[in-house]
């Protein structure tokens, strides 16, 4: 508006001037003085209407520019603002995650301790949970006193092999009170490790049904996750009063205590004969009183064999054989027979190289099972093998 106003005023100004002009060639001095009198005037009233002109642009201005800066200010504002919402609802919703979850950390922290605690995995996680007594509420179970943690702990760090299994005590801070979702919740942080939980419920304060939840042990689609229910037992009624009743509750927690440790233990061999190839030994460190359970374990056992030959962490004859030496020690005798026998025949006809020292330990197994014939094929097996490893390291191929 400015330059349009401009170029009116200089339009105007070259018509005087030309009007002017016209006078001095054929006007009176009188009218000359005259005209240029109200030229300058005009001139004036131009300048002073262009001055205005200019004023109110840059009140225009002003005003457009102030707008722009309230506009920023607000937009800022309710940026600042609409952050500040959302960082209160993503506090808001960890802090009550963290309230409501079975561990004391949030989902990554929790999964870096367990990760460091086990090597990365290389060796399984045991985590605790207090159990849950259905006739209290969320809160009494939450505040305590936490049943049967102090016993199963004890149990098994006195046990010959506590350090087959990591314990981390504490790292669970209440009992599983929504069961289903907090096992969720623990393996769903915990998904790529492996651990061992062992939790429980209390009914109606004169039943107990201890339970174990295991993942990640074998690399097997059909035994990713293992769950282990334990039948109900009952519980020993309480009595302040009576040093005879709480004797036989500190019975039933021991005992409790001692059922759990040996299962873990039995998970844990399978891990570390399936991950390490390392032989089960768990069978021999049960106590001698225990015959009935070092049988159901030895038949466990031995099936940990076969799902390590599926894994290709052991050979077919010392899978076969490291089911007789268990079968053996726990003296199932025809089993051990049935087994020795498969890995005789397995040596007798593989074109792998079968390693001497499973031939030679399977020709004394036989020898102990009174199988005289079968150890002396054996025996023969071991000097084909032998020879056709000599003839192999000359460069002779097999003859």
């Amino acid at each position: 508006m400015v330059s349009a106003g401009l170029f009116s005023g200089l339009s105007s100004l070259s018509g005087h001037l030309l009007t002017l002009y016209k006078i001095k060639q054929d006007g009176s001095f009188r009218d000359q003085q005259e005209l240029l009198h109200q030229l300058r005037e005009l001139e004036a009233g131009n300048a002073q209407q262009r001055a205005l002109q200019k004023e109110q642009q840059a009140s225009r201005n002003r005003v457009h520019e102030a707008a722009i800066g309230d506009s920023y200010e607000i937009e800022r504002d309710w940026r600042q603002a609409r952050i500040g919402i959302e960082v209160k609802a993503i506090q808001d919703k960890m802090d009550r995650e963290l309230e409501e979850s079975p561990f004391s950390y949030t989902p990554s922290d929790f999964h870096a301790l367990v990760h460091t605690a086990t090597r990365g995995g290389d060796i399984p996680a045991l985590l605790v949970a207090p159990f849950v007594r259905d006739n209290l509420s969320g809160q009494e179970n939450t505040d305590g006193p936490h049943s049967f943690r102090v016993a199963i702990r004890r149990k098994w760090l006195q046990s010959p092999w506590s350090n087959d299994l990591v314990s981390l005590d504490g790292a669970l801070k209440r009992p599983l009170i929504a069961t289903d979702v907090d096992i969720f919740h623990i393996q769903k942080a915990l998904h790529d490790l492996p651990v061992i939980l062992i939790y429980g419920e209390v009914q109606s304060s004169s039943r107990v049904w201890p339970a174990l939840c295991a993942w990640n042990i074998v690399d097997s689609p059909d035994l990713r996750s293992v769950q282990v229910n334990f039948p109900p037992v009952a519980l020993p009624p309480a009595s302040p009063q009576s040093s005879h009743n709480s004797d036989s509750i500190l019975a039933f927690e021991d005992e409790l205590g001692g059922s759990t440790a040996i299962t873990a233990g039995l998970i844990a061999e399978w891990f570390h004969l399936v991950r390490h190839g390392r032989i089960p030994r768990l069978h021999t460190l049960i106590p001698a009183a225990l015959e009935a359970e070092r049988r159901v374990i030895a038949a466990g056992l031995a099936a940990s064999f076969d799902v390590a030959l599926e894994r290709n962490r052991v050979d077919v004859v010392s899978a076969r054989l490291g089911q007789a030496r268990v079968y053996l020690d726990a003296g199932l005798r025809e089993q051990a027979i049935s087994a020795a026998s498969q890995a005789l025949i397995a040596a007798e006809s593989s074109e792998d190289q079968v390693p001497t020292h499973s031939i030679r330990q399977l020709a004394q197994i036989l020898d102990s099972l009174g199988l005289t014939e079968e150890a002396r094929r054996a025996r023969i097996a071991l000097e084909s093998v032998a020879r056709r490893a000599i003839l192999r390291n000359f460069g002779w191929g097999n003859q």
